[in-house]
């Protein structure tokens, strides 16, 4: 089981502050990108989850983010399962977060 520390914010929900969630995914269930997992949480555990993606081959950039303190795309970063540390994912610091 790998963990996802993933940032959450929703705009227009009056007084929220942003937070970070902790998810769980169990990696023998999952493909070895980040954005396998962002999909799989999003399916099965919480689906006001919300992230951009399309091409899933690094080409469009759609899903860049921030990842583990640098800014990547995840469709193209690997999850790293010898770690016990969860991956931080947050938005990209230049860009608003609309939802």
């Amino acid at each position: 089981v790998k963990f996802f520390k993933i940032y959450r914010w929703d705009p227009d929900v009056p007084g929220q502050k942003p937070y970070t969630a902790t998810y769980p995914v169990d990696m023998n269930e999952c493909g070895p990108m980040l954005l396998d997992a962002l999909i799989k949480i999003k399916n099965e555990q919480d689906p006001t989850l919300t992230f951009r993606r399309s091409c899933r081959e690094g080409i469009c950039g759609s899903c860049a983010m921030n990842i583990d303190g640098a800014n990547g795309l995840a469709c193209l970063s690997y999850i790293d399962t010898e770690s016990s540390e969860p991956h931080a994912v947050y938005p990209l610091p230049h860009m608003y977060v609309l939802k």
